[in-house]
């Protein structure tokens, strides 16, 4: 009987460990990888929550826009910089912003004379109007209304 020529190839004690070995390596790489893509997911995450919470203040306030032309009274829309909170004045509700961003608001002066800060709408279409800007750490996000039209924009603001 004739002697194979490679006689490691019919050896099956060389090759025992070897997959599992690779597994392990396969493992270890997409592990790596994970922690450290860890950091840039969870930082899009919170400017992604930033940026729904301001769509929900921009709905809440088009919501009070609509209600007070509807029921033809004024609607106040309050806004409390200090405690990041937005309250409509049609529906009770309110949207809170984390702790990590900051809000300015800049409303009209007869609002502000009046000792509230924030956006009323009337009920012929007008508002008195203004800016709210939502600060997060890398993106800003400006909530306008349109003193004459009372239209509410969101937009980004780089």
């Amino acid at each position: 009987m004739a002697q194979p020529i490679s006689p490691s190839s019919n050896d099956a004690e060389c090759d025992s460990g070897f997959a599992l070995l690779e597994i392990l390596a396969a493992l270890a790489i997409v592990a790596l990888v994970a922690a450290m893509s860890l950091p840039h997911l969870s930082q899009a995450s919170r400017a992604m929550a930033l940026r729904v919470r301001s769509a929900e203040i921009t709905a809440l306030l088009r919501h009070d826009r609509n209600t007070a032309m509807e029921q033809g009274r004024p609607v106040l829309s309050a806004v409390d910089p200090q405690r990041r909170t937005v309250f409509s004045g049609a529906s009770g509700r309110k949207v809170v912003l984390p702790d990590s961003t900051v809000m300015r608001i800049e409303s009209s002066g007869r609002l502000q004379a009046a000792g509230r800060r924030g956006f009323v709408f009337q009920a012929d279409g007008r508002a008195l109007g203004g800016v709210l800007s939502i600060e997060g750490t890398n993106v800003t996000y400006r909530i306008a209304v349109n003193p004459l039209t009372s239209g509410v924009t969101l937009s980004e603001v780089h």
